[in-house]
């Protein structure tokens, strides 16, 4: 027996109702590609130090409030020309930072870390601080995130010297309060009769993390045992990025005001992660879209004059 609601009416009703389309897959939230405007840009009617929307031209302003939809990536690329940060000059990138990407052009090494074009530069620089001694291939961050108010998702890359100060966010600000919470979803879980432990598969031998029930425990006289209270997620925090340029330097991204977000927001956010998720496994080509959105022609400022610490792991949940 059907459980679907039965209604009547006609249908100048419903188009008087609304909704007609929305939901529907083909119009479903995909990323665009966004970009902080420097002054180098060569593109027409934009706004200098402000974020702009590549495909449609729309201007953001200055900030913007954003929240992460899935680990920051490192990335790089390298430019013939370190003046010219166009496709054509482009000749070798890598969308995981550990071997260039198969449409690379021209790739000098078989993988990133043996790169004569890379990070082995900085032993040179440590002993001349030359700056043309610098490595001509600068890493950077690709994020995918969306807008806090309206939800769209976007892409953005992190580059120059917005590098280290986001690199620095993630792990003073970002990891802090994702410490935080997860220390008191522990302490709530271990109220329930959860403990938090590492777990290994048997044929693989890789490691994580999860709650499993606590041996002896007992729920109290009258009272059935809560259900696991889920671990935090990069989206159940929102922060802002904002421009700003320093005695008519290049614009530089900072990145500002981490807060938790309401549960409800959060709840919303996570759909938009499950929504593009399953985009992504449905869509053979995703992979190629990636890498053109890394490979379009996107102003940028030139690489920072000192030395940018060593990557370490991402903030995994």
């Amino acid at each position: 027996m059907s459980e679907a609601i039965v209604v009547s009416g006609s249908s100048n009703q419903a188009l008087q109702l609304g909704g007609i389309g929305v939901g529907a897959r083909m119009f479903r939230a995909r990323p665009s590609v966004l970009e902080l405007v420097h002054k180098s840009s060569r593109a027409e009617n934009v706004k200098y130090g402000e974020f702009r929307v590549v495909s449609t031209n729309e201007h953001l302003g200055n900030k913007i409030r954003i929240v992460l939809l899935a680990v920051p990536q490192e990335q790089r690329e390298w430019f013939r020309d370190p003046t010219k940060f166009s496709k054509e000059n482009k000749a070798c990138f890598s969308l995981d930072g550990i071997r260039p990407h198969e449409r690379a052009v021209d790739p000098p090494a078989m993988y990133c870390r043996t790169c004569p074009k890379g990070d082995i530069n900085w032993q040179k620089w440590r002993q001349t601080k030359n700056a043309a001694d610098l490595p001509p291939c600068g890493a950077y961050y690709h994020l995918l995130i969306a807008d806090r108010q309206t939800q769209t998702p976007y892409y953005l890359n992190v580059k120059g010297k917005s590098f280290l100060p986001f690199k620095q966010a993630m792990e003073q600000q970002m990891q802090g309060l994702l410490a935080k919470l997860m220390a008191n979803v522990r302490a709530e879980n271990k109220k329930r009769g959860y403990t938090y432990v590492t777990l290994q598969d048997s044929e693989t031998g890789r490691q994580w993390q999860d709650f499993r029930p606590t041996p002896d425990f007992v729920v109290p006289e009258g009272q059935a045992q809560q259900p696991v209270m889920p671990m935090p997620n990069l989206f159940d925090i929102s922060f802002d990025v904002e421009s700003s340029s320093r005695d008519g330097g290049p614009f530089v991204m900072s990145f500002k005001n981490f807060a938790l977000m309401k549960p409800e927001d959060r709840a919303e956010f996570g759909q938009l992660y499950l929504d593009l998720l399953e985009q992504k496994n449905e869509m053979q080509n995703q992979g190629n879209e990636e890498a053109e959105a890394a490979a379009m022609v996107t102003e940028i400022q030139p690489a920072p004059k000192g030395e940018v610490l060593p990557a370490q792991e991402p903030i995994t949940i």
